[in-house]
């Protein structure tokens, strides 16, 4: 089984009763036989622009094991499914089984505020230097036979 992190888009009329959103996700899980390790609502929000002809929708967040061929069908599930606006599975690789039990313990007792380390998803790639250009390029030296500005410059004079 692989390890995922799943984002689901709910209707926000739909998510105010947030137990209904835990049933429709198991639901959703059990037919693609995934087991939830941690799941939590993230945030609701106005939407950018209308989904479904919703103006506002709850995000939630899951992270779960699955069989590889299984998410087909949990995308497929998700996308019939009235109250899932949308919904983006991503495989998370290098996320220690250790991790993701310190997750769900602390989901368990309630402690909310926990956030997940940039050291865990890789960060960002370093930035490049961004050199400067000192010399003009070297299509604009050939075209004024080499002499640069300073023979322009002697014309005008």
């Amino acid at each position: 089984m692989n390890q995922y992190e799943g984002m689901f888009l709910f209707d926000s009329t739909f998510a105010g009763d947030f137990a209904k959103v835990e049933e429709e996700i198991n639901r959703i899980m059990t037919r693609a036989r995934g087991e939830i390790v941690l799941l939590r609502k993230w945030d609701e929000r106005k939407l950018a622009y209308d989904i479904k002809k919703r103006k506002r929708g709850c995000y939630v967040l899951v992270y779960f094991k699955a069989p590889a061929e299984s998410i087909t069908g949990l995308e497929r599930d998700a996308r019939l499914s009235e109250q899932v606006l949308r919904l983006l599975v991503v495989r998370v690789e290098g996320l220690s089984q250790a991790k993701m039990e310190q997750w769900a313990a602390r989901q368990a007792t309630g402690d909310e505020e926990f956030d997940i380390d940039e050291d865990d998803r890789g960060g960002r790639p370093p930035r490049r230097p961004m050199g400067r250009r000192e010399h003009a390029p070297a299509g604009a030296r050939e075209r004024d036979g080499g002499e640069g500005v300073d023979a322009v410059a002697s014309m005008d004079g």
